[in-house]
């Protein structure tokens, strides 16, 4: 699905400025970090602003006409600076989700060929805003592009269309409506990493119809995988994880569209796909994958939920079971905030086996931890809830939940943002999308070179 990303509150912000007036429509500029090859803008922070009034050459209840000063100025500013473009405009007394008007459609057709003679980087859009909701499509055509406010809960602000009529879903549309299962069965969702967490969620994900998934994972079937990996048998020893995921979600839904990837996603060219999902979960128990995939919630306003579990085993057996899930979005603090994440051991996971054998500071190879597949089972379903809770109306409301298992209980809990994080903070990734680099494994040295 992908389209226009605000980070929350950028959208409703918006919204409200530009129908202050309701007699006159009202015109902004948004300019954006342009994806083109993943069809994905995130909006730039800053970067909206509405029109002057004296950049408008004629404005009524029925169109508004910038003066071509004004065009050029904000054409230039976008090539300068490698930015993308959202020419918005309001009708103010619409009173359903809004349409592009004929009077739209000829003035959009004479601003594309301006702005194609201006060399852009990048597809512009057009956006029109009413009081129930907004459409956008690529500026001068009829491409509709999805329209997202992204934060604690992710809202698809512009029209969901209707929902699929298919009747294995009819108890869960009574659950949370035909607009949540709408919008589950348009979302390309994508798990990294296959084994004991994953393989429920992938599972979970395919039972609540979400038909676009894309799952990541470098590795092949183990014999001692079969006690958790859901879709496995003793026959898929030696086959990679993601084929084994892609045959499960298959089994349940022969419609789904499954692109299975076969790599590691701190990888440079296996990270640039992250900008091209709507969802993502974090199902893996390296460091350095949380490090990327985590900073690319934020950088590419790419929603994404991260669990783990672990259990402690000492002399007298089992000591501790404890499990995590969070949601890593705008508005929620990231891994590094939390103190999630260990920056030695991201140092080490990112070498290539060449480096690792060539640094005397990195001994030994990776443990193995116990796994049991109820608890890898409990953490993914709390993920796939919270999940439910942010795009569908489930009010669920936690977006970060502590696990333990020896007490039996589930606690929701906060943490607070480092209002410089590097991560998660306007001065740091947030909303940055292409323009930053993602902290991956260079390209040159993905091979072992």
């Amino acid at each position: 699905m992908t389209g226009l990303r605000f980070a929350a509150p950028g959208y409703a912000t918006l919204h409200d400025a530009m129908l202050r007036e309701t007699d006159r429509e009202t015109c902004a500029v948004v300019f954006t970090h342009a994806n083109s090859k993943h069809g994905a803008w995130v909006v730039a922070e800053p970067g909206v602003e509405l029109v002057a009034e004296s950049a408008y050459e004629r404005r009524d209840a029925v169109s508004a006409v910038l003066r071509p000063a004004y065009l050029a100025d904000i054409a230039n500013r976008a090539r300068t600076q490698g930015l993308g473009l959202v020419l918005a405009h309001t009708h103010p007394r619409c009173d359903r989700a809004p349409v592009f008007s004929p009077v739209d459609d000829a003035g959009e057709t004479e601003i594309k060929a301006y702005l194609d003679r201006r060399a852009l980087d990048s597809v512009a859009l057009a956006m029109v805003v009413g009081p129930d909701g907004c459409t956008c499509r690529q500026l001068g055509t009829t491409t509709e592009v999805p329209v997202w406010e992204i934060g604690e809960t992710v809202r698809l602000v512009s029209d969901a269309g209707a929902a699929a009529a298919a009747s294995v879903h009819d108890r869960q549309i009574r659950a949370f409506g035909a607009i949540g299962q709408a919008i589950l069965g348009k979302l390309h969702v994508a798990v990294i990493g296959a084994g004991g967490t994953g393989s429920v969620v992938l599972q979970q994900l395919a039972h609540l119809g979400v038909s676009a998934l894309t799952v990541i994972d470098p590795d092949i079937v183990e014999q001692t995988n079969l006690n958790r990996l859901v879709g496995a048998g003793q026959a898929d020893v030696g086959v990679p994880k993601v084929e084994v995921a892609r045959r499960a979600v298959l089994a349940v839904n022969p419609d789904a569209r499954v692109q299975s990837v076969i790599g590691d996603v701190v990888d440079y060219d296996v990270a640039q796909r992250l900008a091209g999902f709507d969802f993502v979960f974090l199902c893996t128990d390296s460091h350095a994958s949380r490090a990327v995939v985590g900073q690319a919630a934020y950088q590419h306003l790419v929603p994404t939920i991260d669990m783990g579990v672990s259990i402690t085993v000492g002399a007298a057996g089992v000591e501790h079971v404890t499990g995590r899930v969070q949601m890593l979005t705008p508005g929620a603090s990231c891994l590094s905030c939390t103190r999630a994440l260990d920056a030695e051991q991201v140092r080490r996971e990112m070498m290539t086996p060449e480096q690792r054998k060539a640094d005397p500071y990195v001994q030994g190879i990776h443990e193995p931890q116990p796994a049991v597949i109820s608890l890898n089972s409990t953490m993914a379903s709390l993920a796939i809830t919270m999940f439910l809770g942010a795009v569908t109306p489930v009010p669920a409301q936690a977006r970060f939940q502590l696990y333990d298992g020896v007490r039996g209980t589930v606690r929701p809990t906060v943490a607070r943002a480092n209002p410089t994080c590097i991560v998660c903070s306007r001065k740091g990734a947030l909303a940055k999308g292409t323009s930053w680099p993602l902290p991956v494994r260079p390209p040159e040295t993905s091979d072992g070179r």
